[in-house]
């Protein structure tokens, strides 16, 4: 397989993952607040999600221009990686 077929393949792995991240973050949020400041939890986060994408959005923009390489993209994996590593440890830590 050539790198710009696995790259359409990475990237489609990539949409399928991140898109599932919002509402799940947006559920753990939602239950794990007080009612009271229920709706100011959701929109913090969003906020922080949104800001997070721009961030990483501009920060590979100007690495892709530093350089020829598609290996920068792998970068935005570290993201992801660090999410599933607290939600599996949240998920082993209630047994």
């Amino acid at each position: 397989m050539d790198n710009e077929n696995l790259f359409v393949l990475f990237l489609l792995f990539w949409g399928i993952v991140v898109i599932a991240d919002s509402p799940l973050f947006s559920t753990l949020v939602a239950q794990n607040v007080n009612p009271e400041i229920k709706g100011t939890a959701l929109t913090i986060v969003n906020c922080i999600g949104f800001s997070i994408t721009i961030i990483s959005i501009q920060l590979i923009n100007s690495l892709r221009e530093m350089s020829d390489s598609n290996n920068i993209y792998l970068i935005l994996a570290i993201g992801p990686i660090f999410g599933l590593i607290s939600l599996g440890r949240k998920t082993y830590n209630k047994t």
